[in-house]
């Protein structure tokens, strides 16, 4: 992705690449556009729903000082909405790159202490959302063995 912005590299996550070596040979780009806009939606639904970051730490709120100067739509990471527009999936080289171009998404997603702006990470696969990407994988490949894709 361009800009500074912050994104996900899934990379260690035996369940998933164990699945995939055994199915070397197959076309599996479609899986990994599929797995791409799952982590794309959970990422966002993270900011939207579930404020925390993907161990389950809830997100630090506003300052007080800060707070004062929100209007009563506004919720954290979400003042207009473009943080949320801006997450997406890029799909190439059998690999997805969920994140943001938005230069201020880093500052949010890993702090900025020397403005006092706390960690909220939103880019990253809670243990819930492993278990969903396990899931689809196993869908997908259940459904390759048995001759529907």
């Amino acid at each position: 992705m361009s800009g500074v912005g912050a994104s996900l590299e899934l990379q260690g996550l035996d369940r998933l690449n164990n699945v995939l070596s055994r199915l070397r040979g197959v076309d599996t780009q479609q899986l990994v556009s599929v797995l791409g806009g799952v982590v794309e939606d959970q990422t966002k639904k993270r900011i939207i729903d579930e404020r925390e970051s993907p161990d389950g730490d809830a997100w630090a709120e506003w300052s007080p000082w800060y707070a004062d100067t929100r209007h009563g739509n506004q919720e954290l990471l979400q003042s207009g909405g473009g943080l949320v527009d801006s997450i997406q999936s890029l799909i190439g080289f059998g690999a997805a790159e969920i994140g943001t171009n938005l230069d201020y998404a880093a500052t949010h997603n890993y702090g900025d202490v020397s403005r006092g702006i706390p960690q909220r990470e939103f880019i990253g696969v809670s243990t819930d959302n492993l278990d969903d990407l396990q899931s689809t994988l196993d869908g997908w490949a259940n459904d390759l063995i048995q001759g529907a894709l």
